[in-house]
Order: structure tokens, then C-alpha cells, then sequence
């Protein structure tokens, strides 16, 4: 608790006096947080199975994906596996929560992620669950452009959930975006997940201390996640709000449907 509060202070602090990290110390600490791999640490963070919040709970785990795969469902109208996307990014896909659920019925499933450890692993789920279409696509923080080098058939969904709030910053989130938008086949669709900003002070993007304020690095005001989709592009379809996730994976969750011109 005491923890707790002088995080809180600290951080408010900062936002008064507007003490942030650089842009480039911030990409860098995040590739060193997410290369610092050791079994009972990251790897719960990166969400593998039995691992970190997971250990001996093997049906949160399958929840979590569950629901994300049932949210996007009903916000794109898609009823069963045999219409769903064919061709699937899935940006940071840490140990293929999503993947398990997304990836049955399409023609080819791309695994993008920082660690090339979170990618293999996503491929061990899918192997487990009989999927052999997966595309491993490991890159590093700082030029996630070079995927567009590897991914060169235009894509049907754009899938990126519980990641957004972890990027370094805004800035590095826009990059993202239109990478996404590049990505896609025109009526594509990206389903992204973001934590939102409320009048709260903890909520606000803390932009400093990538290791110890990981999953607060980046949050939106729910409009102004929807305005930066119209900026590079896209045609935002709908949103909805998570106040608290009954999968216990946290606060203040947005999840946007978001389509590329045809």
C-alpha cells in the first residue's frame, strides 16, 4: 500500500514539473525490460500459459483470450469461425492467448512480437491446439517498420490487444497505427485494445520508468484514441468500455473496431 501511494506521489510530481523520459530512453528500456527474460518473471507479463498470474489457473488463461476473441466477435458481426478474417496480425502476441482463439479457421496467422522467445512460444500453443499456418515475425522496439518488410500480403485483421498501454509513448503508438493501416487490404479491419484516460491522476500516461510504470505508459482519452485512427486513415466503427474486465486483467479498458477504406 505505502508502495502504492509513493508511486502515485511521485507520478504527480512528475506531471507537474513535466519530468519525462526521452523518447529514445524510452523505446530502449522498454526492448531491455521485454529481452530480460526469466521463466517466473516476464513471462507471466507477456501472458504464457501457467506462468505469472496463470500458474495453476489454466482457465484464465483461456478466458482472457476468450472473451477478446468474443468482443471482437460482436463488434464486427462475425457469427462463426467459417467467415472470419483469412490473413491475421497479431501484434504482440506474447504466448498466443489470443492466438489459441483468433487463429483457427484462417489461412495464415502472423505473430509479431519484441522477444522472439513470446513468439516461439505463441507457435508452441498453436502447434498444441493442431494450427501449422503460423508466421513467426520477431522485430525489435525501435523499428517495427522493418515487419512491413516481412509481411507483404495485404491483411484482413489487425489484431493488437493489452499492448497499446505498454508502448513506450503516444508517438510510438501512432507509428503503430500506421503500420497497421499499410498492413491491411482496403475494407480490412484492425481490432485494437487501449487503456483509457478518466479524470483520475493515475490514469493519465506516465512517460517515465519503463520497468516500474510498464503497464501505465500510455493511455488515451477514449475520443482521442478514435481522432489518432481518423489521422491515418481510418474509419473508425465502433468502441466499447470495460470499466473493470471480469477476466481480472484490469481498469479502464477500450477496445475499437476500426476499418480501412475500401
Amino acid at each position: 500500500m505505502l508502495a502504492r501511494i509513493y508511486r502515485s506521489s511521485e507520478h504527480a510530481v512528475r506531471e507537474n514539473l513535466h519530468l519525462y523520459d526521452s523518447e529514445d530512453k524510452l523505446v530502449t528500456d522498454s526492448q531491455h525490460y521485454w529481452d530480460s527474460f526469466h521463466r517466473d518473471f516476464i513471462p507471466g507479463k507477456a501472458h504464457w500459459r501457467g506462468t505469472g498470474i496463470f500458474v495453476n489457473d489454466d482457465e484464465r488463461w483461456l478466458k482472457m483470450g476468450r472473451h477478446n476473441y468474443d468482443t471482437y466477435r460482436r463488434l464486427a458481426g462475425v457469427a462463426t469461425v467459417d467467415n472470419q478474417p483469412a490473413t491475421i496480425v497479431d501484434w504482440g502476441c506474447g504466448g498466443g492467448a489470443n492466438a489459441v482463439h483468433f487463429a483457427p479457421g484462417s489461412s495464415r496467422y502472423y505473430g509479431a512480437d519484441v522477444t522472439t522467445a513470446s513468439v516461439m512460444e505463441c507457435q508452441k500453443q498453436l502447434i498444441q491446439e493442431g494450427y501449422h499456418n503460423f508466421v513467426p515475425v520477431p522485430f525489435k522496439v525501435g523499428t517495427p517498420e522493418t515487419v512491413l518488410n516481412v509481411i507483404t500480403e495485404p491483411i484482413d485483421l489487425f489484431l493488437c490487444v493489452y499492448v497499446f498501454c505498454v508502448f513506450p509513448t503516444k508517438a510510438y503508438g501512432s507509428r503503430v497505427l500506421d503500420i497497421a493501416y499499410k498492413m491491411l487490404k482496403p475494407g480490412g479491419q484492425a481490432f485494437i485494445e487501449i487503456r483509457y484516460a478518466d479524470h483520475t491522476p493515475i490514469s493519465k500516461p506516465h512517460r517515465w520508468g519503463y520497468a516500474q510504470n510498464m503497464p501505465h505508459m500510455v493511455t488515451y482519452r477514449i475520443e482521442e484514441f478514435w481522432e489518432n485512427a481518423i489521422k491515418c486513415g481510418f474509419e473508425p466503427q465502433l468502441v466499447t468500455l470495460e470499466i473493470e474486465q471480469e477476466v481480472r486483467m484490469g481498469r479502464r479498458y477500450a477496445y475499437y473496431l476500426l476499418t480501412k477504406p475500401a
